[in-house]
């Protein structure tokens, strides 16, 4: 039982980890809500966990996503772990043990909340179906899941020096077009693992989805616009690295279209693996260069996103707000028949429309 003292600690880490971490993912949670609970029905939703109940692979599927989030949570606590505005946090390992841990605990199950819900729901349906060895499965995960992210988060805290384990590194020399892509993948490589793996495992489940029944290509359209709005972040990345780390970027006598050029070539390595994903998964009643018009329209409108975080800046919580009136005007286009051909050449031509005004007004002064 939670002393005054220990509450006050509580309610410390909840306002130091609970409360930014659901503030800076609100966006991947609405992207997820809209995916998960704006096309499935609660029958369709319902036989799908009924399915997972039933289907040892299903389940393990479910536990790897599960994991993927734990880790994300282990890694938001060590990074905020670390910054110099939390080093007081550094002072906590001095709390008694048992007491610390149960602080950790009351922690790491707030951060996988949604988790311990949608795990509620399967357990009501494994009780209603007499799934017991499902029940007892997900039961015994989502407590190791909580145990496990309390022990990560207590060895960081006993072990602040982020350095302390490093694989031998291997310098390569690369490219400009490729210094954010690199940085994505080992500075912040939960957030490229979970974009890449939302947008491909999207595309890829619309792609099968297609020829279960009478749909037609405004459904590939449908999973193209939610894959883009899953990189809707990028451009904000991009952004804050070359702040960070190329301050002389913007000094450099490079031309509107050589710096367009750039990050083309960036993207286009972002959003490579869409198109191979679509390329494998490509439904037989779609002709193959429809297909590439939609990988290609995807590409103009991330660099259309890429000049919009260049050429303004908007504040995060409008600019979420953008992309959900984004997303419900584009569907609202797509329903309406707006073909492919008329996305591709809209959003290139908005891409660099916004760029060249932004170049002129910025980097011409």
């Amino acid at each position: 039982m939670f002393l005054q003292a220990d509450v006050l600690m509580l309610t410390l880490l909840n306002k130091v980890l609970v409360g930014p971490f659901y503030a800076r993912n609100a966006g991947t949670f609405l992207v997820i809500m809209l995916l998960t609970f704006g096309f499935l029905s609660a029958v369709e939703h319902k036989a799908l966990i009924t399915a997972a109940l039933g289907s040892p692979f299903l389940l393990a599927l479910v536990f790897v996503l599960w994991s993927l989030y734990l880790l994300k949570t282990v890694s938001f606590i060590w990074q905020e772990l670390i910054v110099p505005e939390h080093l007081f946090l550094q002072t906590f390992w001095l709390v008694p043990t048992l007491k610390r841990w149960s602080l950790w605990l009351a922690i790491q199950a707030s951060l996988l909340l949604p988790i311990i819900a949608y795990a509620g729901w399967m357990l009501q349906i494994a009780t209603h179906y007499q799934k017991w060895d499902a029940l007892s499965a997900i039961s015994i995960y989502i407590i190791s899941l909580i145990l496990v992210g309390a022990a990560l988060a207590d060895y960081r805290l006993r072990h602040p020096n982020p350095d302390g384990l490093r694989l031998p590194q291997l310098r390569v020399k690369l490219r400009y077009e490729l210094f954010f892509p690199m940085h994505w993948l080992r500075h912040e490589p939960l957030s490229a693992v979970l974009t890449k793996a939302f947008s491909g495992l999207l595309l890829a489940g619309v792609c099968r989805l297609y020829p279960t029944d009478d749909y037609d290509q405004r459904l590939l359209l449908i999973g193209l616009l939610l894959a883009v709005l899953g990189h809707s972040q990028v451009g904000g990345q991009i952004s804050s690295f070359e702040r960070q780390y190329l301050l002389l970027l913007p000094n450099l006598p490079l031309s509107w279209y050589q710096r367009f050029s750039r990050y083309l070539i960036t993207y286009g390595v972002i959003w490579l693996p869409e198109l191979l994903i679509l390329l494998r998964n490509c439904p037989d009643a779609v002709q193959l260069d429809y297909v590439v018009w939609l990988w290609l329209a995807g590409w103009g409108w991330l660099m259309l996103l890429n000049s919009l975080a260049y050429g303004y800046d908007v504040l995060p919580d409008r600019w979420l707000t953008g992309v959900v009136g984004g997303f419900i005007f584009g569907l609202l286009a797509i329903m309406f028949g707006v073909p492919v051909g008329v996305w591709l050449v809209l959003g290139w031509l908005c891409a660099i429309g916004i760029w060249f005004r932004y170049y002129n007004s910025s980097f011409s002064r």
